[in-house]
């Protein structure tokens, strides 16, 4: 073959199966300084979706990359920031879903696929997002592909994306909720398809009459950041995120560690253990086992009403190691306090922060029962000054409802009952504003489509606390009230005694029946020393017998009239708890109950508690 025609053949030359983008044809400066603008914006997004899922900024746990439970987006929609109690969460989640969906994609398809490297691995190791990582290196490496390099690139990069699509449709679904709100919980993902396509339409439209020209991509990135940030901020805001994410779900009435629950197994644990059995017979203990057991008990009881904690000798398991959790939780409410001290959340806080210091164990039913079991509606000196500032900085919340039921108690056990009586009265016109508006609320309709979102909730106050609240206000108004009083200091020193006495304590017997010594047959508070002695009696039908003679003997006064409507209740309790086939005894109780709260509306029409009594005949059982 001649020199010539070696010349004129053509020269075969092969090309990469990674193709290179129109992009990297411009200078490489200006190409690398769009690149990390466009790093920086994804970087940026990748912080903002960790933030808005988890609370902070990297929240990165190498398990979750074995893991595959933890690849649900589950807590990105119902927990926190709930899609359905905050719409605006959907939008905000699909637009930097989109960002961290097509963002990477878009730069392999461009420029090059290593460029796409670092934001993979920034949704793997700041966004948290491992399995959502895997799928965007799937469709990285597929749209740099030459086979896959259409003429259209706009196709081109959406049919990439799908594997993208398959990890929203099987981790994206919310679980164990109704059909549904699980087909709604998509939501997200589908604004999130939406805008990655509209990302890399104007990307890739705008960069066809511009020969894609770098910049593009990290204008539109920051665009939709900026957009998802703002949105946010409007319509839901970052007090908000933190109080869900670090108080909503912390609501003491909630929180398994302060339920009921038994002694027995670990008390029966501890009294085996071999090196607890050595102590024990060291000790002062009975020999015999039941005798110590109660021995026992009874050290619980007087360790956990002196120091509020248990004995050395007891094995504590997890479950009953509430003092930590007490601790722990008031450090969290006191940090939201101090990071967001203008959240209108704030009362909420406060409340569940002075309900948690209230809380104490009912040391008589774990004798008794052996079951640990927390009151709260004694007010401790130790939360005073959380009632009070709830009630000195909110007092229009809902919640200082419950702080001027709790201070009016303190002014009344340190003898001002004026300053008590003011509180009270305070608290029954705020009670009747807030009962309206709560019984608004629950009768607004929220049927079709839209009833599956609904508002969060202003206040910690609900209907059944506010029923409850409206009984203690009404007792103690009437206890402190002229009628049980004179103006004999002598009078109000017992009454000041008799409003602050616990009746959860060991000693609250003793100290009525010294009350009951130091009053005569005249004195106006004995009826209800009285009461209070009858409802401590055991035996439900001896108390019943107590409770029918207190009115008869006292059926003028505040405590008569108190004995006949706890009567009814204790009526009403006894026949609740017989079993359902036992008809005859049961319709004998329900029939003295509706007897005597019938009575009660005769002789007191116009008692405090008559809606009470009403409600409760009302709910009585036909028959």
């Amino acid at each position: 073959m001649s020199e010539k025609e070696t010349e004129k053949a053509p020269i075969a030359v092969s090309k990469s199966f990674m193709a290179v983008g129109p992009t990297l044809h411009y200078s490489h400066k200006n190409v690398q300084i769009c690149w990390l603008l466009a790093l920086a914006a994804f970087g940026v997004s990748c912080l903002f979706w960790s933030k808005i899922v988890t609370g902070i900024f990297w929240s990165f746990k190498a398990q979750a990359a074995v893991d595959p439970a933890s690849w649900r987006l589950d807590q990105s929609i119902t927990s926190g920031v709930n899609i359905f109690e905050y719409p605006w969460q959907i939008l905000v989640l699909g637009l930097l879903m989109g960002i961290l969906a097509i963002v990477p994609v878009l730069l392999s398809q461009l420029m090059s696929f290593r460029y796409s490297v670092p934001l993979i691995l920034m949704v793997c190791f700041i966004a948290n997002l491992p399995g959502f990582a895997i799928c965007l290196l799937i469709s990285c490496i597929a749209v740099a592909c030459r086979p896959l390099r259409f003429r259209s690139r706009f196709i081109a990069i959406a049919l990439c994306a799908a594997p993208q699509l398959v990890y929203w449709g099987y981790f994206g679904g919310a679980q164990g909720v109704e059909a549904i709100k699980w087909g709604v919980s998509f939501t997200p993902w589908i604004c999130a398809w939406l805008d990655a396509l509209v990302i890399a339409g104007l990307v890739l439209g705008i960069g066809h009459y511009t020969r894609y020209k770098p910049g593009l991509t990290w204008i539109f990135t920051t665009l939709t950041l900026v957009i998802a940030v703002v949105v946010f901020e409007k319509a839901i805001g970052f007090d908000e995120l933190d109080y869900n994410l670090c108080v909503a779900n912390k609501n003491p009435d909630n929180l398994r560690m302060f339920h009921d629950r038994s002694i027995s197994e670990a008390l029966d644990a501890t009294i085996q253990d071999p090196a607890t059995q050595e102590y024990l017979e060291d000790s002062s203990y009975s020999a015999d086992s039941i005798a110590r057991r109660a021995e026992l008990k009874v050290d619980m009881q007087e360790k956990l009403q002196s120091t509020d904690s248990w004995p050395d000798w007891f094995i504590v398991p997890d479950s009953l190691k509430y003092q930590q959790e007490k601790i722990n939780l008031i450090n969290e409410y006191d940090m939201f306090i101090s990071m967001r001290p203008d959240s209108h959340r704030i009362p909420i806080v406060l409340y569940y922060k002075a309900m948690v210091t209230e809380y104490a164990p009912d040391t008589a039913l774990l004798v008794q029962k052996e079951v640990l079991h927390f009151y709260r509606h004694y007010p401790h000196e130790r939360a005073r000054k959380t009632w009070w500032t709830l009630y000195r900085d909110y007092g229009s919340s809902p919640e200082s409802i419950e702080a001027r039921w709790r201070l009016a108690k303190h002014n009344a056990g340190q003898k001002t009952l004026g300053q008590a009586e003011e509180l009270l009265a305070e608290a029954q016109i705020m009670l009747a504003a807030v009962h309206t508006k709560l019984s608004e609320a629950e009768s607004a309709p929220s049927g079709g489509l839209f009833g599956l979102f609904h508002k969060p909730a202003d206040t910690a106050i609900t209907m059944s606390k506010l029923e409850d609240l409206r009984t203690r206000l009404d007792r103690l108004q009437l206890l402190i009230s002229s009628e049980n009083r004179t103006d004999d200091p002598g009078s109000i020193e017992r009454l000041a005694k008799f409003v602050m006495l616990n009746p959860y304590a060991t000693d609250y017997a003793q100290h009525l029946d010294g009350l009951l010594e130091q009053t005569d047959t005249n004195d106006k508070l004995r009826d209800n020393i009285l009461l209070a002695q009858a409802k401590l009696v055991d035996d439900e039908h001896r108390r019943a017998e107590k409770l029918a003679e207190l009115h008869a003997e006292h059926s003028k006064t505040d405590g008569g009239m108190l004995a006949l409507y706890e009567l009814g209740l204790l009526q009403i309790s006894m026949g609740h708890r017989l079993d359902p086939d036992n008809t005859e005894f049961r319709q004998k109780f329900f029939g003295q109950a509706r007897t005597n709260l019938e009575k009660f509306i005769e002789l007191y029409p116009n008692s405090l508690y008559i809606e009470q009594v009403k409600k409760n005949l009302d709910g009585l059982p036909a028959g």
